[in-house]
């Protein structure tokens, strides 16, 4: 596997500080959570970036590429350490703020603005590149649903596993 496509270029950097960026700030964030929870909050980030970047990004649709090109290198790879951090920063917020029903459908869509501003710097510094008229526009109702699911696995497992399996016992 290449290291990447076309060379080293300004958006190979980009990507290794924003990756580094995003895991310090998780890393200075105190942990509310349960290291099982984090484990399967990463998982989630990771899954679902590889599903949705693999069915759009890719045969039939292919409607963007990640980095240089189509081909997959380990540059590709880095991207997706941006998700987990994401992830975890979103859950972070939900509970911090205490978002309630009321207010959750003001938290996502202004968490959904913030992604997409996210993704918009990612498109100018050439980690996406778009194709076929994908537009950043098409990205919100990902950014909904993704969101929403992410709250909803949090409050299932919560509801079920109780306030242990969730939430860390040493500070909240």
């Amino acid at each position: 596997m290449m290291l990447t496509e076309k060379g080293f270029g300004l958006n190979d950097y980009f990507v290794i500080a924003a990756v580094f960026f995003s895991w310090i700030i998780y890393y200075f964030l105190p942990k509310i959570f349960s290291k099982q929870f984090t484990v399967l909050i990463f998982l989630y980030s990771l899954t679902i970036s590889g599903i949705f970047d693999n069915s759009f990004g890719a045969t039939p649709f292919d409607l963007y590429d990640i980095m240089d090109g189509p081909a997959y290198t380990v540059m590709d790879i880095l991207v997706y350490f941006l998700y987990p951090p994401a992830g975890y920063i979103f859950l972070f917020l939900y509970k911090k703020l205490r978002i309630r029903d009321q207010h959750l459908v003001l938290f996502i869509p202004i968490f959904t603005a913030f992604s997409l501003g996210i993704e918009w710097i990612y498109h100018k510094m050439g980690v996406f590149k778009y194709k076929d008229g994908y537009n950043i526009i098409y990205s919100i109702c990902i950014y909904l649903f993704v969101q929403s699911i992410l709250v909803l696995l949090y409050r299932f497992l919560y509801n079920h596993g109780g306030e242990r399996i969730a939430t860390s016992k040493s500070r909240d």
